[in-house]
């Protein structure tokens, strides 16, 4: 026999009702107390006599009293389930266990939560849990669901306390005694009575919205030391600090990753696109999610951040605003997630107020400082809030203390970047903060600190993107670019022509290696036409730049425009660096247009400013694309000469993209030998390096002609498995470029296999994304293409499509 015998279960139950001790019942009947544990414990029946004396001590009713005992002698089916059911209900006078309410909505995508924290309440060392996390982010809703999955674990039952209302933290017991027994309470304190009641109970206590009660809630720990068959589940913003608290951060809902959502079919399945359709649904029967909606839906669920309560809000929207004009309101979120359901608490009824919350619960200092970070638009560094929030000195909390508060309540995240510590705010939370800025009147004076802090930071990231901390300071500036574009927008808006061009000056390296071209080209060109001149050397600077990131993305004829603007200003300014540096730019341009003879007297010219500067790395560079002529050339000897002998400068100067290049050139020169296998191993180390600089178009170049590698060697399933992968990561940074050169492999792949038909299928699918002519081929894959459109055109025997695709 086990504890759950219906007997023993309605004994110990009776018993507690009643205020007795297992001593006090034994004497009451006349047995003993152990014999009183094993009825109890379901290892004894009792006999007839005792079933009936405790019956009758147990203050039941004659009816019930003649039940009782039929079930503790034979337990006839469902003889006293009506009695007891009626008897332990709420207001029959006696404490019994509640059951948490049921919800009227069902809780979505929080499966592996509930299943998390179901397991966790039930291990031995985890009495008390504690759901934390940012406002609207679903803890109690959570919690709820929690509970009613492990009521069989407490016998005693799972008992909601809601603690919104309550406003002095010395109630939390009296609250708690008020949930568990109702009104009437044993005299003495609250705390005392409470536990006494509790000692022998087992149960679940779901304590919520604890975090305004903080400077009271020792009195949770006393009822969990002094009741051994106690457990809490309670949620707050802020963790509960006490002893054995194990916490569990409540996630925003999973959203589709950006730019995939472009079907219905892509964004089914996410729980946060889920959740906006069924709340849409509740509003509008008739919405649907049809491929016309579902960027924009997901595009509002990313807006939001995810956070249940903003996406709830939103959703309501729709029988007023198609998704695609509710995404256009998201610049002012706040304004838009109001109006939520009447029986929520006021506080969940507009996302403003469930920040209004959290935000009166904050001592002034954090209050200021959370005002003040709202600038950082991706988060920031402890170095860069002291520099910033508190440039004055004046912060009334130490920096770092006011970090670790606001990321204690939740209202910033922490994140690892760049081997640092970020605190980031959700978007929503960020605009809410950035209001109480204003209010402040502090955010001009802030604005200039953080605009002054990044550009600094810029400043020194254009010099040393050419030392030896390369890898540091690309990985450095990933993690602070949405900072960075922030600044650059905002220079941009207030017309700062000067700062603006340093900024870009510093920074086209980053966006060409990182794969920023078409954004950058876009700021680029903003920046440069801004009205002003500004220091005409750093124009130089940009204009240089902008050459680079057009030859990247956009062809020769635009960047031939940028190099022929920067070239004449360097010239002006007598810069021979810079001249040098631009002459490459128009010496690729026309090596690509293989006007080889033009390319290397412009190099050569370049060469020699370089050497005449005793700049090693100019050097390296030049040697690298005097190379390239010599492969196109067809001059192998030479170009591998130019090959090692760059490589060995760039290793020497420990520059990592600069290795990564020559590794893939060699690896080109390799394979224009007839020599695969070598091929392969520059190759291979090249796309190492590049992954090591988080540099996709490295990755994809290095997978193309890794994919031409393996059509060499004959392994035509190798060279499609990375041709594909190269495709992949061209669409995933929308490089035009780098996505023809990809399906140009494959269509070099379908020459080998003698596929004509999809060799014209992929010819036309790369027509369809630039001008053939302008993508920037090395001198074997132009080869290549010159192939697979002879295929195309010898088996259509239509002279004019050949043509059309040369």
């Amino acid at each position: 026999m086990t504890e759950q015998t219906p007997w023993g279960r309605m004994i110990k139950q009776r018993r507690r009702a009643l205020d007795l001790t297992q001593a006090d019942l034994a004497k009451r009947v006349g047995y003993s107390v152990i014999t009183i544990r094993k009825v109890e414990s379901g290892e004894r029946r009792p006999s007839r006599q005792l079933a009936e004396r405790l019956a009758r001590h147990l203050d039941f009713t004659v009816a019930q009293q003649q039940a009782f005992v039929q079930l503790a002698r034979s337990e006839p089916a469902g003889s006293l389930g009506p009695y007891l059911s009626h008897q332990l209900r709420p207001g029959a006078g006696v404490a019994v266990p509640r059951t948490v309410s049921s919800p009227l909505t069902r809780l979505i995508g929080r499966e592996a939560e509930v299943a998390a924290l179901a397991g966790m309440l039930l291990r031995p060392d985890s009495r008390l849990v504690t759901l934390v996390g940012p406002p609207g982010i679903g803890k109690s809703r959570l919690a709820v669901e929690v509970a009613q999955t492990v009521p069989d674990a407490f016998e005693d039952g799972v008992h909601l306390v809601a603690l919104a209302t309550l406003t002095d933290p010395a109630l939390i017991a009296a609250t708690i005694a008020q949930a568990v027994a109702g009104p009437e309470l044993a005299a003495g304190s609250p705390a005392e009575a409470l536990i006494e009641l509790l000692r022998e109970r087992r149960m679940l206590l779901l304590l919520d919205n604890l975090e305004h009660l903080l400077a009271g809630v020792a009195v949770v720990a006393e009822i969990l030391a002094a009741c051994p068959g106690v457990r809490v589940l309670a949620t707050s913003r802020a963790p509960l600090r006490l002893r054995g608290e194990r916490q569990f951060v409540v996630p925003p809902l999973a959203l589709p990753p950006p730019d995939t959502c472009r079907t219905a079919a892509a964004a089914t399945g996410y729980a946060a696109v889920e959740l906006f359709v069924e709340r849409a649904q509740a509003v509008d029967p008739e919405f649907t999610l049809t491929d016309a909606v579902a960027c924009d839906v997901a595009a509002l669920c990313a807006g939001v951040d995810g956070v249940p309560l903003a996406i709830e809000l939103v959703a309501a929207r729709v029988r007023l605003l198609a998704p695609v004009a509710l995404r256009a309101r998201l610049h002012d979120r706040l304004a838009l997630l109001t109006n939520g359901p009447r029986d929520l608490p006021p506080r969940q009824q507009t996302l403003r107020a469930a920040l209004d919350w959290s935000y009166d619960l904050l001592d002034p200092g954090l209050r200021a400082l959370f005002a003040r970070l709202s600038v950082f638009t991706g988060g920031c560094t402890l170095a860069a809030a002291e520099q910033v929030a508190n440039a004055d000195a004046a912060l009334p909390v130490p920096v770092l203390d006011g970090l670790a508060g606001l990321a204690d309540n939740h209202l910033l995240q922490r994140e690892e970047r760049a081997g640092e510590r970020y605190f980031v705010f959700l978007e929503t939370i960020r605009e809410y903060a950035g209001q109480r800025l204003r209010e402040r009147g502090e955010e001009v004076g802030i604005e200039e600190c953080y605009v002054a802090y990044y550009l600094r930071l810029a400043d020194r990231a254009g010099r040393e993107l050419s030392g030896g901390r390369q890898e540091v300071w690309f990985a450095k500036l990933a993690a602070e670019h949405d900072n960075l574009r922030a600044v650059l927008d905002w220079l941009v808006q207030q017309r700062r022509v000067d700062p603006a061009l340093r900024l870009c000056a510093s920074l086209w390296q980053f966006w060409h290696i990182r794969s920023h071209q078409a954004a950058a080209l876009r700021a680029l060109d903003l920046v440069l036409e801004l009205p002003g001149e500004g220091d005409p050397l750093v124009r130089a600077q940009v204009l240089d730049g902008a050459g680079w990131i057009a030859l990247d993305h956009h062809g020769p004829d635009r960047a031939q425009a940028y190099f022929g603007q920067a070239l004449g200003l360097f010239r002006i300014q007598r810069c021979q660096r810079g001249e040098a540096a631009t002459l490459h730019g128009l010496a690729i341009i026309a090596r690509d247009q293989e006007r080889y003879g033009e390319a290397a007297r412009l190099l050569d010219r370049s060469l020699a400013l370089y050497r005449e500067l005793g700049d090693d790395e100019g050097i390296a560079w030049t040697l690298d694309h005097l190379g390239m002529v010599a492969l196109g050339r067809s001059d192998q000897d030479e170009s591998e000469h130019f090959f090692a002998t760059a490589l060995a400068h760039f290793r020497s100067l420990h520059h990592a993209w600069g290795t990564a290049i020559l590794l893939h050139h060699a690896g080109l020169a390799a394979l224009a030998r007839g020599r695969p296998g070598r091929a392969r191993q520059f190759l291979e180390e090249a796309r190492a390096t590049f992954q090591e600089l988080a540099s996709d178009w490295g990755v994809a170049a290095s997978l193309v002609d890794l994919g031409h590698v393996c059509l060499a060697e004959g392994d035509h399933a190798g060279a499609a498995e990375r041709f594909g992968q190269a495709v992949e990561l061209a669409r995933g940074q929308d490089d035009r470029d780098g996505l023809a050169r990809a399906l140009l492999g494959l269509a070099s792949l379908a020459v080998a296999e003698g596929q004509r038909r999809r060799t014209a299928s992929l010819l036309g699918a790369v027509a369809g994304i630039v001008d053939a002519g302008q993508v920037h081929l090395h001198p074997l894959e132009r080869a290549l293409y010159r192939r697979a459109t002879a295929l195309v055109a010898a088996r259509a025997g239509d002279e004019l499509a050949a043509a059309e695709l040369t």
